[in-house]
């Protein structure tokens, strides 16, 4: 009987030192009292061809996957996509690799979509290589402004191709990344409205944090050494942060979250999800 008492007690503190990531994990997930929209957005597809053998950089099949994987991401608002054309970028691979010569990298991009992108339509532009972008770019609230809803996105990125696609329609429709690295979000999230992402069911992030008030000498050490960069331990995206915010307390930010920058994109939380509904709403064209 005590043998089975003291296997209950373990089991309970298992179960509360687990429980608060769990429930974090639930947040991509849970879609309770969400509103539904029922929007369907078309997208447009122009994808860059190879240097050697001028093949298309993703395939249809590629793109088909990458839909089935947003309209999971999405669901939760009743947002869904649709793949309705396949643009291979002529046989000019140039074209897929954005730089800052013979012209600036931002006028390459629109001459991209000046060329190619149609209106009403979510036009999203596989390419190479751009410069000076981290996996690729978009237009903030893009959704507002037919003629900005264009993506561009990078062959090579850790994020996988339904991962970067998604972070970067949350852009479109008004999120920002769970990020600030010219502000100071606190753990506690006391200045949560005002920093970061300015959304307050998404933990302080650290990640790109260049100045940490009231730091420790070892704090100031890791500064100088350029240790601020956050590390990761394998598939299970074990955050791994030397530096404490400046109550003192440590960051534990959403590793899963898909506006963040790490490789571990699987959801979005509830307040992302009703701004992006809010951002949609507010947009005068009601289906792509």
């Amino acid at each position: 009987m005590i043998r089975i008492k003291f296997l209950l007690f373990l089991t309970m503190c298992l179960y509360s030192f687990i429980l608060p990531n769990t429930l974090q994990a639930q947040l991509h997930h849970a879609n309770r009292d969400l509103p539904c929209i029922n929007k369907n957005y078309n997208l447009l597809a122009h994808v860059a061809v190879d240097s050697l053998n001028r093949e298309p950089l993703q395939s249809m099949e590629d793109l088909d996957t990458m839909v089935m994987k947003l309209n999971e991401f999405f669901s939760p608002i009743c947002v869904s996509f649709s793949l309705c054309e396949y643009n291979v970028l002529e046989n000019d691979y140039s074209l897929g690799r954005v730089v800052t010569q013979p012209i600036r990298s931002d006028q390459q991009l629109l001459e991209l979509k000046n060329r190619f992108s149609l209106r009403r339509r979510i036009n999203i532009f596989f390419l190479d290589f751009i410069t000076d972008a981290d996996c690729g770019t978009s237009t903030f609230k893009g959704i507002l402004t037919e003629n900005d809803a264009n993506l561009y996105i990078e062959k090579r990125c850790f994020d996988g191709l339904a991962g970067q696609v998604a972070h970067h329609l949350g852009h479109t429709f008004g999120l920002s990344n769970t990020f600030d690295a010219s502000t100071i979000e606190l753990v506690d999230g006391s200045n949560c409205a005002t920093t970061g992402d300015l959304i307050c069911d998404t933990p302080a992030d650290p990640y790109a944090q260049s100045w940490v008030s009231n730091a420790t000498p070892e704090e100031i050490e890791l500064i100088a050494q350029n240790l601020l960069d956050t590390t990761f331990f394998g598939a299970s995206c074990e955050f791994v942060y030397g530096i404490r915010d400046p109550n003192g307390q440590y960051y534990q930010p959403d590793m899963g979250n898909i506006m963040s920058a790490y490789p571990c994109k699987c959801g979005f939380t509830q307040d992302q999800y009703r701004l992006m509904v809010e951002t949609i709403l507010m947009s005068t064209i009601n289906h792509f």
